[in-house]
């Protein structure tokens, strides 16, 4: 009897899923990574976090600063200040994919101080500092902040396109990290010499609301709840904002002092704030909003990463040049993995599952050419 051709496929398609389903599958591989930057080395490591192994490694042109990584876990995008590019990272093989380069990241020449022992200064810095990274909810666009530009703002990159967009323009000082919020497509842009937080409408790309908030917010993160939590590295405090009305709801002081960032576990349940001079990280009850502990973790400072889990925390200290495992039913150190010189900045990358894509990454996914000029504070593109 002949067989359709229909039926031929089916019965493949089913053997294939079969196949797929009984394969077996290597269990000593990480459910997810640690991707860290380096700064002094200029290295970009993926770290398995049960062992400490380093899995890939990068060597950039400059000091890597902050990082992003897109949905499928297949790129990542790192921000190099000083050398005012992005780079663009194949999340496989850890090669180059290419860079962002724009007009944007350029500034009129700025002098710099003399050196040590009467050293002549080093040549005019001319970066505008491309720094903060974030990508929006479907990840088609990367938004990039230029803190040390003529006029700071945020750069607007398709990704899809492989060009830089727009200029959304900004008149404060201090802005250095930002992160848009799951859900809302928000982006909240803290700064913590002028003490406010800008909020941006990334489907608009208009500038929503300014927040005061005291204490000099640097790091944000978000909570399953929607609410919105800030690091302040001038006085150690952490602050909670309601992202529906954009207010603060809540100032905790966590008795730390120095800079940091901040960090929501996925569950909802704890809040992490680690301080630089105090060299200790704060776990803080996100619901109930009251200090759980502080621990003691050494020189920052430190960029905190919750697992998916919720069971761990890690953070990436700089001042001791390594990644602090941090058990949270023990709310002690667990484990200290030497990476590189001095890691800051960094994201969970989620290892793929059967028939599903990687999630995408809390680094924190990046890079240019130019379009029209619009209104609501968004600034004509230079060519």
């Amino acid at each position: 009897m002949r067989v359709p051709p229909s039926a031929t496929f089916g019965l493949a398609f089913l053997t294939m899923v079969f196949r797929a389903i009984a394969a077996p599958t290597d269990s000593t591989a990480p459910d997810h990574t640690l991707v860290v930057l380096s700064h002094s080395n200029h290295t970009v490591y993926e770290v398995d976090p049960a062992s400490g192994r380093i899995l890939h490694e990068f060597a950039a042109q400059d000091q890597p600063h902050e990082a992003a990584i897109t949905g499928d876990g297949s790129t990542i995008f790192a921000s190099l200040p000083a050398a005012a590019f992005v780079e663009i990272i194949d999340a496989t093989t850890f090669r180059e994919k290419g860079r962002i380069e724009s007009e944007y990241f350029k500034r009129s020449p700025q002098p710099r101080r003399a050196g040590r022992n009467g050293a002549p200064a080093s040549p005019p810095n001319t970066s505008a500092s491309p720094h903060g990274l974030a990508l929006n909810n479907d990840g088609t666009k990367l938004y990039i902040g230029t803190e040390n530009a003529d006029i700071s703002g945020v750069i607007v990159y398709d990704v899809k396109a492989a060009t830089v967009l727009k200029k959304i323009d900004r008149l404060l000082e201090g802005g250095h990290y930002l992160q848009i919020q799951p859900g809302t497509d928000k982006l909240y842009y803290p700064h913590r010499t002028d003490n406010r937080v800008v909020v941006i409408d990334t489907k608009t790309d208009r500038i929503l609301k300014i927040i005061p908030v005291a204490g000099g917010p640097v790091g944000v993160a978000f909570a399953p709840n929607g609410e919105v939590w800030f690091h302040e590295d001038g006085d150690g405090s952490v602050t909670v904002v309601d992202s529906k009305t954009d207010s603060v709801v809540k100032v905790i002081q966590t008795g730390g002092k120095g800079a940091g960032r901040m960090a929501v576990s996925p569950d909802g349940k704890y809040a992490a704030s680690p301080h630089s001079e105090s060299q200790d990280v704060a776990v803080v009850d996100a619901m109930g909003k009251t200090l759980l502990a502080t621990i003691k973790i050494g020189r920052g400072p430190g960029f905190p990463l919750f697992s998916p889990d919720s069971t761990k925390l890690y953070v990436m200290e700089s001042g001791m040049g390594d990644v602090v495992v941090v058990d949270l039913k023990t709310m002690s150190v667990a484990a200290r993995y030497k990476v590189g010189t001095d890691p800051f900045g960094g994201a969970i990358r989620l290892a793929p599952g059967p028939f599903t894509p990687r999630a995408r990454g809390s680094l924190e996914p990046l890079r240019g050419a130019h379009a029209p000029s619009n209104s609501g504070g968004v600034g004509s593109p230079p060519r």
